[in-house]
């Protein structure tokens, strides 16, 4: 399952406090679902979207992207450009080491281009949008869905792609 998220967007921040905390205990945690999250910034709608993308992965390289990107998403509606070095430091991280990854203006630049680059080829326009399916050698088949939809919406086709396939008969 791939997210192409906003951090500052209100629905994202919905989908993550409601669906995506039941989808990691009763598919991520379990080890059925490979969960992935590509940055799809609308910065015209959210001005802080950049940076948050960006101090995710600064996150991740002292191993706290996902804990960052929790922090950002539920504290979205009161983000200031100070809120991601606080983060950095209530989250225990090397906050100078932080603050050089956020500074360096090529840092991750090739990186969050690709995501939005995929996620417009993959027709996301809004967020969050998902791609369920299977991972292939030309990349990821599956389904689009768009919005902070409930977890049934994504339990119930999370459950049809994990079915044993029917038997064929002989």
């Amino acid at each position: 399952m791939v997210e192409f998220t906003d951090l500052q967007c209100p629905f994202c921040r919905q989908f993550h406090i409601t669906a995506y905390e039941q989808i990691k205990k009763d598919y991520i945690d379990t080890g059925k679902l490979r969960y992935i999250s590509r940055d799809f910034p609308l910065a015209q709608l959210h001005p802080l979207a950049q940076a948050a993308a960006k101090a995710s992965r600064c996150a991740g390289d002292q191993g706290k992207f996902w804990e960052m990107r929790h922090t950002i998403l539920v504290n979205n509606p009161t983000l200031t450009p100070a809120s991601f070095d606080t983060f950095a430091q209530d989250l225990k991280m090397n906050v100078a080491a932080f603050k050089a990854c956020e500074a360096d203006p090529t840092k991750f630049q090739a990186e969050l281009q690709k995501d939005e680059t995929d996620g417009a080829a993959a027709g996301v326009s809004g967020t969050p949008s998902f791609i369920i399916g299977r991972t292939s050698a030309s990349g990821l088949d599956g389904i689009r869905i768009v919005g902070a939809q409930p977890y049934a919406a994504f339990d119930a086709k999370l459950k049809a792609l994990l079915a044993p396939a029917p038997a064929q008969p002989r």
